[in-house]
């Protein structure tokens, strides 16, 4: 799993060019949209009951913008022959500082985005980004799956887009330098900006498909075997980067796989769906904490938007010490889109491993 001695990190993604508040001014008064994003996306701290008045912090961002078109002469590989795909490419802040948060701000409970006079007002595709030129963006991309390949993992959903925002914004330190694993990585998205964008020094890309012979459990919605080769496909070859199939039902495997990766950070998104699979993820935790990880972060979709029949009960758990050796801390995040048309309510759980 890990990179031979003294291979140097993987080079960052792709620059992209970031508009200036000149050119975002008169795209406002022109009657077509920005050619480059599609949406964007940024993350508040929760309200809870604070007063209105009180400003909340963004902690983390991204912009999903137009992927380059491909080349229709390029050869297609196995998963492209056998099923349908389609590419996103998204962009996030290369560096993250104070300077950064203060581009995004809410107050009370509407969000504000920066105007070119200096003040405050809700969110319009040009206003929001007024201050982006003090932002380098690092661009990244991913090659999502039909349901038929990839099942539940098929696409990139909200709350993998939201953790690898938080990990390149607020959370860049959880990464940097360290060896990552993320459970449950479906395309792949936060394992990719962990490895390009934060500086992880190692990353494994973990997720579960039927073997190749077609084995596996009829009672289990398992993705189709060419779903990992999709997985590696968007991890790209790097001797810092690996995939590897996980089942969370098989504890010699999930052993072996802490003893051969060691990873410092767990990482993972979504990954709460069926009352099921609750006792093994949280078996799958304890055994890489007990292994050596000593942080971290889940990110987990609420109601309204979502409703995951499983939540509530792994939520208990973790409140009564289902992970031994480890505290837990959980808080509400929101992520919004442009203006407030799109809102995700995410419950956070940042995990700490005690020292044995």
């Amino acid at each position: 799993f890990s990179a031979p001695p003294g291979a140097n990190s993987p080079s960052p993604g792709t620059p992209i060019a970031t508009p200036t508040a000149a050119a975002a001014a008169a795209a406002a008064d022109s009657s077509s949209s920005q050619p480059d994003i599609i949406r964007s996306f940024a993350i508040f701290e929760n309200f809870g009951d604070h007063d209105d008045n009180n400003t909340r912090r963004c902690i983390g961002r991204c912009d999903e913008i137009r992927p380059k078109s491909r080349d229709p002469n390029a050869d297609e590989d196995e998963v492209e022959l056998f099923y349908q795909t389609t590419h996103r490419s998204f962009a996030f802040p290369y560096s993250w500082t104070d300077e950064v948060e203060e581009v995004y701000q809410t107050t009370g409970r509407s969000f504000l985005f920066p105007r070119g006079d200096g003040g405050w007002d809700e969110a319009t595709e040009a206003e929001r980004l007024l201050k982006a030129d003090c932002i380098h963006q690092r661009q990244v991309n991913i090659r999502q799956t039909s349901f038929g390949c990839g099942r539940l993992g098929a696409t990139v959903w909200p709350s993998g887009i939201a953790l690898a925002s938080l990990l390149s914004g607020d959370m860049r330190t959880l990464v940097e330098g360290r060896r990552v694993l993320e459970l449950g990585s479906g395309c792949g998205l936060p394992t990719l900006v962990s490895k390009d964008i934060c500086g992880a020094s190692d990353v494994l890309a973990t997720d579960y498909w039927e073997e190749e012979d077609g084995k596996f459990d009829a009672d289990r919605l398992v993705p189709k075997h060419l779903f990992g080769a999709n997985l590696a496909y968007n991890l790209g070859s790097s001797g810092s980067s690996a995939v590897k199939r996980l089942d969370w039902h098989d504890t010699n495997g999930i052993i072996y796989a802490a003893d051969q990766f060691r990873p410092d950070v767990i990482i993972g998104s979504d990954l709460v769906y069926y009352p099921m699979d609750t006792p093994p993820l949280l078996e799958t935790l304890n055994v890489l904490f007990s292994g050596g990880a000593s942080d971290g972060v889940l990110i987990l979709p609420l109601p309204p938007a979502a409703e995951r029949e499983a939540l509530p009960d792994f939520r208990s758990r973790l409140e009564n010490g289902a992970l031994e050796n480890c505290e837990v801390e959980m808080d509400e995040l929101v992520m919004v889109g442009k203006g407030n048309e799109d809102r995700h309510d995410l419950l956070r759980i940042h995990i700490r491993g005690r020292p044995l």
